[in-house]
């Protein structure tokens, strides 16, 4: 996990066997991401010291994801729902639980 202050803006998260990592970008990342990937950076977002409108970002990239991508699995797709009405209803928490119930769902044999 990256130590310190996490912040989006200008900051690519990487997810490995290892964690998250962070690295510099020099413009805003606009491809889309695995639901996995972007499960992971906002579970760091919401476990670090990121500004609201960074996690704000990382809600909609992680929806973006789950609405374009076609071979989520539908307990997957329910959890992430959930936690970014979580999010978004101003209940951080609970949604951090709801993510890790989705992530849980991708690590699911047979998802």
């Amino acid at each position: 996990m990256v130590a310190g202050k996490a912040s989006l803006r200008g900051v690519g998260l990487r997810v490995s066997s290892n964690g998250v990592s962070a690295s510099e970008t020099t413009q805003p990342t606009t491809n889309q991401q695995s639901p996995r990937v972007e499960i992971e950076a906002l579970l760091a977002a919401l476990l670090g010291d990121t500004q609201p409108a960074e996690i704000t970002a990382a809600v909609g990239q992680l929806e973006a994801a789950v609405n374009q991508d076609g071979e989520t699995p539908a307990a997957v797709v329910t959890e992430v729902r959930k936690a970014i009405g979580l999010v978004r209803s101003g209940q951080p928490c609970a949604g951090v639980s709801a993510l890790l119930a989705a992530r849980s769902e991708l690590d699911t044999p047979g998802s």
